[in-house]
Protein backbone atom coordinates (compact mmCIF):
# COMPACT_ATOMS: atom_id res chain seq x y z
CA UNK A 1 0.00 0.00 0.00
CA UNK A 2 0.62 3.46 -0.61
CA UNK A 3 2.29 5.56 2.34
CA UNK A 4 2.42 8.72 3.54
CA UNK A 5 5.39 10.81 5.26
CA UNK A 6 3.46 11.64 8.04
CA UNK A 7 3.77 9.34 11.20
CA UNK A 8 0.38 8.30 12.44
CA UNK A 9 -1.11 9.77 15.47
CA UNK A 10 -2.00 8.22 18.70
CA UNK A 11 -5.51 7.97 19.33
CA UNK A 12 -6.53 8.77 15.72
CA UNK A 13 -10.16 8.48 15.44
CA UNK A 14 -11.48 5.09 13.71
CA UNK A 15 -11.53 5.35 10.13
CA UNK A 16 -9.63 8.64 9.76
CA UNK A 17 -6.44 8.19 7.47
CA UNK A 18 -3.99 9.30 10.40
CA UNK A 19 -6.33 6.38 12.34
CA UNK A 20 -4.97 4.16 9.14
CA UNK A 21 -1.15 4.81 9.56
CA UNK A 22 -0.96 3.05 12.61
CA UNK A 23 1.94 0.49 12.90
CA UNK A 24 1.72 -3.29 14.61
CA UNK A 25 -1.30 -5.88 15.62
CA UNK A 26 -3.72 -3.32 14.56
CA UNK A 27 -2.17 -1.56 11.53
CA UNK A 28 -4.16 -1.65 7.86
CA UNK A 29 -7.01 -0.61 8.96
CA UNK A 30 -7.75 -3.85 11.90
CA UNK A 31 -10.10 -2.92 14.84
CA UNK A 32 -9.01 -3.60 18.27
CA UNK A 33 -11.53 -4.89 20.74
CA UNK A 34 -12.83 -1.73 21.66
CA UNK A 35 -13.55 -0.64 17.99
CA UNK A 36 -15.60 -3.54 16.90
CA UNK A 37 -17.41 -2.42 19.99
CA UNK A 38 -18.05 0.89 18.68
CA UNK A 39 -19.32 -0.30 15.30
CA UNK A 40 -21.28 -2.61 17.17
CA UNK A 41 -23.03 0.37 19.15
CA UNK A 42 -22.64 2.36 15.60
CA UNK A 43 -24.80 -0.10 14.03
CA UNK A 44 -27.70 -0.22 16.99
CA UNK A 45 -27.90 3.48 16.39
CA UNK A 46 -28.35 3.14 12.55
CA UNK A 47 -31.14 0.39 13.29
CA UNK A 48 -32.77 2.76 15.91
CA UNK A 49 -33.28 5.32 13.64
CA UNK A 50 -34.27 3.13 11.30
CA UNK A 51 -37.10 1.26 13.88
CA UNK A 52 -37.66 5.51 14.44
CA UNK A 53 -38.69 6.02 10.58
CA UNK A 54 -40.91 2.92 9.73
CA UNK A 55 -42.88 3.68 12.85
CA UNK A 56 -43.30 7.34 12.02
CA UNK A 57 -44.14 5.93 8.55
CA UNK A 58 -46.87 3.67 8.98
CA UNK A 59 -48.39 6.72 11.70
CA UNK A 60 -48.11 8.82 8.59
CA UNK A 61 -45.66 11.47 10.56
CA UNK A 62 -42.36 11.22 8.38
CA UNK A 63 -42.34 14.28 5.72
CA UNK A 64 -40.61 12.59 2.90
CA UNK A 65 -37.90 15.16 1.05
CA UNK A 66 -38.17 15.28 -2.32
CA UNK A 67 -36.66 17.86 -4.71
CA UNK A 68 -35.63 18.58 -8.30
CA UNK A 69 -32.72 16.40 -9.17
CA UNK A 70 -31.26 18.81 -11.02
CA UNK A 71 -30.77 20.81 -8.05
CA UNK A 72 -28.89 18.45 -6.54
CA UNK A 73 -25.98 18.57 -9.31
CA UNK A 74 -22.31 19.23 -7.56
CA UNK A 75 -20.86 22.30 -8.57
CA UNK A 76 -18.60 22.66 -11.75
CA UNK A 77 -14.93 23.21 -9.50
CA UNK A 78 -11.61 21.79 -10.45
CA UNK A 79 -12.06 19.72 -7.72
CA UNK A 80 -15.45 17.83 -8.49
CA UNK A 81 -14.09 17.19 -12.58
CA UNK A 82 -10.59 15.91 -11.01
CA UNK A 83 -12.57 13.31 -8.64
CA UNK A 84 -14.84 12.92 -11.61
CA UNK A 85 -12.54 12.13 -14.01
CA UNK A 86 -10.77 9.65 -11.80
CA UNK A 87 -13.76 7.98 -10.67
CA UNK A 88 -14.68 7.30 -14.11
CA UNK A 89 -11.24 6.16 -14.89
CA UNK A 90 -10.50 3.11 -12.57
CA UNK A 91 -14.65 2.45 -11.32
CA UNK A 92 -16.93 0.12 -13.60
CA UNK A 93 -20.63 1.20 -14.16
CA UNK A 94 -22.11 -0.61 -11.54
CA UNK A 95 -19.46 1.22 -8.99
CA UNK A 96 -20.13 5.09 -10.84
CA UNK A 97 -23.91 3.95 -10.63
CA UNK A 98 -23.29 2.86 -6.70
CA UNK A 99 -21.36 5.66 -6.54
CA UNK A 100 -23.63 8.36 -7.83
CA UNK A 101 -26.64 6.75 -5.93
CA UNK A 102 -24.76 7.24 -2.63
CA UNK A 103 -24.06 10.72 -3.24
CA UNK A 104 -27.84 11.71 -4.09
CA UNK A 105 -29.08 9.39 -1.57
CA UNK A 106 -26.67 11.96 1.26
CA UNK A 107 -27.98 15.16 -0.52
CA UNK A 108 -31.50 14.10 -0.31
CA UNK A 109 -31.18 12.58 3.53
CA UNK A 110 -29.39 16.00 4.33
CA UNK A 111 -32.23 17.89 2.78
CA UNK A 112 -34.53 16.26 5.29
CA UNK A 113 -32.46 17.74 7.88
CA UNK A 114 -32.00 20.84 5.80
CA UNK A 115 -28.36 20.28 7.22
CA UNK A 116 -25.58 23.27 5.39
CA UNK A 117 -23.10 21.25 3.49
CA UNK A 118 -20.42 21.32 1.00
CA UNK A 119 -21.23 19.61 -2.54
CA UNK A 120 -17.92 20.10 -3.56
CA UNK A 121 -16.55 18.14 -0.53
CA UNK A 122 -19.54 15.70 -0.50
CA UNK A 123 -19.53 14.95 -4.06
CA UNK A 124 -15.72 14.29 -4.18
CA UNK A 125 -15.87 11.51 -0.91
CA UNK A 126 -18.88 10.03 -2.20
CA UNK A 127 -18.07 9.27 -6.19
CA UNK A 128 -14.46 8.06 -5.16
CA UNK A 129 -15.80 6.56 -1.57
CA UNK A 130 -15.37 2.70 -2.72
CA UNK A 131 -12.32 3.07 -5.11
CA UNK A 132 -10.29 0.96 -3.01
CA UNK A 133 -11.54 -1.97 -4.89
CA UNK A 134 -11.38 0.12 -8.33
CA UNK A 135 -9.19 -1.15 -11.47
CA UNK A 136 -5.74 -0.37 -11.10
CA UNK A 137 -5.05 -0.79 -6.98
CA UNK A 138 -2.07 -1.61 -5.77
CA UNK A 139 -3.62 -3.38 -2.57
CA UNK A 140 -6.59 -6.25 -2.17
CA UNK A 141 -8.92 -6.08 0.28
CA UNK A 142 -6.63 -9.00 1.93
CA UNK A 143 -4.24 -7.16 2.49
CA UNK A 144 -5.61 -4.10 4.04
CA UNK A 145 -9.02 -2.19 4.60
CA UNK A 146 -9.98 -1.36 0.95
CA UNK A 147 -11.51 2.17 2.65
CA UNK A 148 -8.00 2.38 4.21
CA UNK A 149 -6.41 2.38 1.42
CA UNK A 150 -8.88 4.07 -0.91
CA UNK A 151 -8.73 7.12 1.03
CA UNK A 152 -4.75 6.88 0.54
CA UNK A 153 -5.50 6.73 -2.90
CA UNK A 154 -8.14 9.37 -3.33
CA UNK A 155 -5.59 11.69 -1.03
CA UNK A 156 -2.44 11.24 -3.33
CA UNK A 157 -4.12 11.39 -6.68
CA UNK A 158 -6.25 14.90 -5.53
CA UNK A 159 -2.90 16.08 -3.70
CA UNK A 160 -0.84 15.37 -7.52
CA UNK A 161 -3.55 17.65 -8.79
CA UNK A 162 -2.99 20.40 -6.86
CA UNK A 163 -5.92 21.17 -4.56
CA UNK A 164 -6.09 22.55 -1.01
CA UNK A 165 -4.64 20.02 1.30
CA UNK A 166 -7.31 20.73 3.86
CA UNK A 167 -9.55 20.30 1.60
CA UNK A 168 -8.66 17.03 0.50
CA UNK A 169 -8.09 16.01 4.24
CA UNK A 170 -11.82 16.17 4.39
CA UNK A 171 -12.52 14.62 1.47
CA UNK A 172 -9.78 11.47 2.05
CA UNK A 173 -11.03 11.17 5.71
CA UNK A 174 -14.72 11.57 5.14
CA UNK A 175 -13.91 8.08 2.67
CA UNK A 176 -12.21 6.32 5.60
CA UNK A 177 -14.43 7.26 8.05
CA UNK A 178 -17.67 6.16 5.77
CA UNK A 179 -17.72 1.71 6.93
CA UNK A 180 -17.83 2.85 10.61
CA UNK A 181 -21.65 2.44 10.68
CA UNK A 182 -22.72 5.85 11.53
CA UNK A 183 -20.20 9.29 11.28
CA UNK A 184 -21.20 11.63 14.15
CA UNK A 185 -22.34 15.12 11.83
CA UNK A 186 -20.81 17.15 15.11
CA UNK A 187 -17.54 15.34 15.24
CA UNK A 188 -16.50 15.06 11.68
CA UNK A 189 -18.57 17.42 9.39
CA UNK A 190 -22.32 17.10 7.61
CA UNK A 191 -20.12 15.75 4.80
CA UNK A 192 -18.48 12.82 6.40
CA UNK A 193 -22.14 12.40 7.89
CA UNK A 194 -24.08 12.57 5.08
CA UNK A 195 -21.54 9.97 3.21
CA UNK A 196 -22.40 7.14 4.94
CA UNK A 197 -26.05 7.69 5.36
CA UNK A 198 -25.58 7.92 1.89
CA UNK A 199 -23.90 4.61 1.81
CA UNK A 200 -25.91 3.19 3.97
CA UNK A 201 -28.92 4.04 2.18
CA UNK A 202 -27.55 2.43 -1.02
CA UNK A 203 -26.15 -1.01 0.35
CA UNK A 204 -29.04 -1.29 3.12
CA UNK A 205 -31.85 0.85 2.40
CA UNK A 206 -31.25 2.53 5.76
CA UNK A 207 -33.16 5.89 5.90
CA UNK A 208 -34.91 5.70 2.36
CA UNK A 209 -38.07 6.86 3.81
CA UNK A 210 -36.99 10.08 4.43
CA UNK A 211 -36.62 10.11 0.42
CA UNK A 212 -40.23 11.15 -1.68
CA UNK A 213 -40.37 7.85 -3.64
CA UNK A 214 -40.38 10.08 -6.75
CA UNK A 215 -36.85 11.40 -6.87
CA UNK A 216 -35.65 7.32 -5.67
CA UNK A 217 -37.53 6.07 -8.20
CA UNK A 218 -35.88 8.68 -10.88
CA UNK A 219 -32.45 8.06 -9.17
CA UNK A 220 -33.25 4.25 -9.88
CA UNK A 221 -34.07 4.73 -13.54
CA UNK A 222 -30.71 6.87 -14.07
CA UNK A 223 -28.53 4.69 -11.96
CA UNK A 224 -30.02 1.40 -11.42
CA UNK A 225 -28.66 -1.38 -9.04
CA UNK A 226 -26.76 -4.01 -10.18
CA UNK A 227 -25.05 -6.88 -8.59
CA UNK A 228 -23.83 -4.43 -5.57
CA UNK A 229 -22.82 -7.12 -3.24
CA UNK A 230 -20.27 -8.75 -6.18
CA UNK A 231 -19.06 -4.92 -7.19
CA UNK A 232 -18.24 -4.41 -3.53
CA UNK A 233 -16.74 -7.95 -2.94
CA UNK A 234 -19.14 -8.81 -0.15
CA UNK A 235 -17.45 -11.99 -0.36
CA UNK A 236 -16.71 -13.88 3.08
CA UNK A 237 -12.49 -14.65 3.59
CA UNK A 238 -11.95 -11.92 0.76
CA UNK A 239 -11.31 -9.52 3.29
CA UNK A 240 -8.14 -8.91 5.40
CA UNK A 241 -9.56 -10.24 8.83
CA UNK A 242 -10.02 -7.87 11.72
CA UNK A 243 -11.23 -4.99 9.42
CA UNK A 244 -14.37 -3.38 9.00
CA UNK A 245 -15.15 -5.23 6.06
CA UNK A 246 -14.34 -8.87 7.60
CA UNK A 247 -16.43 -7.40 10.68
CA UNK A 248 -19.32 -6.78 8.61
CA UNK A 249 -19.68 -9.29 6.57
CA UNK A 250 -19.06 -12.10 9.79
CA UNK A 251 -21.85 -10.29 11.43
CA UNK A 252 -24.19 -10.50 8.64
CA UNK A 253 -23.43 -13.82 7.70
CA UNK A 254 -24.28 -14.28 11.77
CA UNK A 255 -27.45 -12.72 11.48
CA UNK A 256 -28.21 -14.56 8.32
CA UNK A 257 -27.60 -17.95 9.81
CA UNK A 258 -29.87 -17.14 13.30
CA UNK A 259 -32.26 -15.77 11.41
CA UNK A 260 -32.34 -19.63 8.59
CA UNK A 261 -32.26 -21.18 12.29
CA UNK A 262 -35.28 -19.57 13.57
CA UNK A 263 -36.96 -20.25 10.91
CA UNK A 264 -36.57 -24.08 10.78
CA UNK A 265 -38.93 -26.00 13.35
CA UNK A 266 -37.52 -27.40 16.19
CA UNK A 267 -37.97 -30.77 17.85
CA UNK A 268 -41.79 -30.56 19.60
CA UNK A 269 -42.74 -28.04 17.68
Amino acid sequence: MEAFCERPEKNAYMGTVQWGKRTGRFSRGRLTRPEKVKVLVNLARMAAFEIKDVTMAQLGLINAYGTDLEGLQPPDTALVRDAFDFADDVQNVELMRHSWRTYYWAMLIGGHRNLAVDREVLFAAAILHDVGLAKGRSSEPRECCFVVYGAERCKHHLVSKGHDRAKIGRVSDAIGLHLNGYVSSRVHGAEAHLLSRGAMCDVFGMGRRRIEKSIRRQILREHPVGDLRSELEIWPGHHLEGTRGDFLIRLGNRSKQASNNASVPQAGE
